[in-house]
């Protein structure tokens, strides 16, 4: 009996040191490649841009000018749009769904790595109809949260296709 328990206890341990070795890493955790990095066309979004120059600066990710085997990420276009999801009993709005849409391409010298490429990011958040201007405000920081996310969408795609340069 105590032979079958410490196989199943060795077992268990080489399976453990095993997973540990093979290099296993959580989803969501960033391994950066990129150092420096180009921005073209922050005026098309100067909020989305904002925001993804401040993650930038967050992963100690300089932006410099263009130039051979520099990576650019090209802002095209944001939009953003509201819908109501839900009403009241009075066919008041009672939860609206905000969608917030970049539009980018990423480049490395003259080739485009990723082209015309659309990111999004919704929420949903419930309106007072006794509070519009606490419903305005959370817009607003629903809007800024948004653009933290596509900012840290676009880091991924950008380490995700960075790869070795040519």
């Amino acid at each position: 009996m105590w032979f079958l328990e410490s196989v199943v206890r060795y077992v268990v341990l080489a399976t453990l040191l095993g997973v540990a070795g093979c290099g296993f890493q959580l989803r969501g955790t960033e391994v950066g490649g990129v150092e420096v990095l180009n921005i073209v066309g922050a005026t098309a979004a100067p909020l989305s841009s904002r925001a993804f120059r401040q993650a930038l600066e967050d992963r100690d990710i300089q932006i410099v000018p263009a130039g051979a085997g520099v990576i650019s990420v090209h802002l095209l276009d944001e939009r953003s749009d509201r819908r109501s999801v839900a009403t009241t009993d009075l066919f008041n709005a009672a939860e609206y769904e905000l969608r917030l849409e970049l539009d980018v391409s990423i480049s490395r010298g003259g080739s485009f790595l990723l082209e015309d490429a659309t990111l999004v990011a919704q929420r949903v958040y419930a309106v007072d109809s006794n509070n519009l201007s606490a419903s305005y405000e959370e817009q607003a920081q629903l809007l800024s949260d948004m653009r933290v996310n596509l900012a840290k969408q676009l880091i991924r795609r950008v380490n995700f296709l960075a790869g070795p340069a040519p």
